[in-house]
């Protein structure tokens, strides 16, 4: 996949795509994926790209309102079926110290049907997370509704991408988190 740091999913059609593409080329350059509605590109300045995005939204902005998400992501690498959860693990323990509260795991998936067990990974990076809190002494509760903290990982192909995404950061830009 390269080099990428932000995934954007959009109302798929060759039409949104160079909308969406001619829109966001001068925040950073975003190249389409094999799977509809999927964009990926890097961007310097994550801040300052979600709250352009937020405030094109909130002017109604025709390109913006084409964005269904948006995730900058902290970490991205390449992984196999087999080794997707060890390689998961090992990402997010760089957000062990930041957990406290609630948190779950999300891991929206791309290609790979049935060669990777969504659910099975979610928890294993969940538990993995738990070891790590309960080592520093720390209680940490799973919450679905309206986590502390939501750990994403989006994966498009063999390629994955890690988040940390706080509440705040949710509630600022809804577009962030998965549904």
């Amino acid at each position: 996949m390269g080099d990428w740091n932000v995934l954007v999913t959009f109302a798929p059609g060759a039409r949104n795509r160079r909308r969406l593409c001619d829109a966001l080329e001068p925040r950073c350059r975003f190249r389409a994926t094999p799977y509809r509605g999927v964009l990926i590109g890097r961007i310097d300045d994550a801040p300052a790209f979600l709250e352009g995005l937020r405030t094109a939204r909130e002017r109604h902005e025709p390109w913006a309102e084409l964005v269904a998400r948006a995730i900058p992501l902290e970490q991205t690498f390449d992984f196999s079926p087999e080794t997707l959860a060890a390689q998961l693990q090992e990402a997010v323990t760089r957000f062990a110290d930041a957990l406290c509260g609630s948190f779950h795991v999300r891991l929206e998936r791309r290609g790979l049907a049935g060669r990777v067990a969504t659910r099975a990974i979610e928890r294993a990076v969940a538990d993995h997370l738990y070891t790590l809190a309960a080592q520093r002494g720390v209680a940490l509760r799973t919450d679905f509704a309206d986590p502390d903290y939501l750990v994403a990982a989006e994966t498009v192909g063999n390629a994955c991408g890690v988040a940390l995404i706080r509440r705040e950061t949710r509630l600022r830009y809804p577009f962030v988190a998965p549904r």
